[in-house]
């Protein structure tokens, strides 16, 4: 279904540049190895995702957009889903509580959590960047508004009982991206996400080297190769708290227009 969509949202965006050639922007998609550590909480004790929920790493998915224009003063937009689901099943090594249940030692435990992601951004070129520095820095600045689709399911097998939470999570993040060509065919980007509140916090960091191997004219192909590293904690939303961080190597794919 991802690749469908995408497929779609790509020949969509071709027709788009094709028929006002004044907007810019990029297309990609990438493949993401996603390894959680932390702990989540829902009405009882900490509960740690490895040793006691049993979540192991996933592979996973990720699609983005930017698109850039010449209007004056109206923001450009910026566009990302991240896929984020991940299971377990073992036997935990410690007796804790999850919502209304129970679960001892050695019971056995099948868990799900999800933390998708949905981005939509606003933000500005900063030319004096690239003024200031012949062509060999570019910059944006901005928001970006993520929303964060929660849930964290625990099933003790050995018992027979099961019990869940979940929440949407919307969170205004400030965005900026820095970007370094020193050559036609290679440029270093970094990407920054990130708020804090009330004891709250959220980062996502983002590193990645592109490699653009030929130019077909109108569009730009490149791929690419990143870490990206993620850490939030958040206390007592619908009953709800975690401390979480996922580091995530990536490669992708895509192109400029």
């Amino acid at each position: 279904m991802g690749r469908v969509s995408f497929l779609l949202f790509s020949l969509c965006s071709f027709s788009f540049v094709s028929a006002f050639p004044l907007f810019h922007g990029e297309i990609s998609a990438g493949y993401i190895r996603q390894s959680p550590e932390g702990w989540v909480s829902y009405k009882g004790d900490k509960v740690d995702i490895k040793d006691d929920l049993r979540i192991d790493d996933e592979s996973s998915f990720f699609l983005k957009g930017k698109i850039e224009h010449p209007i004056p003063f109206l923001p450009n937009i910026y566009l990302m889903f991240t896929n984020m689901d991940f299971n377990g099943n073992g036997t935990v090594k410690k007796t804790f509580k999850f919502g209304d249940i129970s679960v001892d030692v050695n019971d056995r435990v099948v868990t799900d959590l999800k933390l998708d992601h949905y981005d939509i951004g606003f933000f500005y070129n900063l030319p004096f960047l690239n003024s200031i520095s012949l062509g060999f820095l570019d910059g944006e600045a901005g928001l970006n508004l993520r929303i964060i689709d929660f849930k964290a399911r625990v099933e003790d097998k050995t018992r027979n009982t099961v019990d869940e939470t979940s929440a949407t999570i919307p969170l205004p993040l400030v965005y900026l991206n820095f970007s370094i060509k020193p050559l036609d065919l290679i440029s270093f980007n970094t990407e920054v996400k990130g708020i804090t509140y009330n004891g709250n916090y959220y980062y996502d960091l983002q590193g990645e080297i592109r490699v653009y191997p030929f130019s077909l004219g109108i569009t730009e192909p490149f791929i690419s190769f990143g870490y990206r590293y993620e850490k939030i904690k958040f206390d007592d939303i619908e009953d709800t708290s975690a401390d979480i961080k996922i580091k995530q190597p990536f490669v992708s794919a895509g192109f400029l227009f």
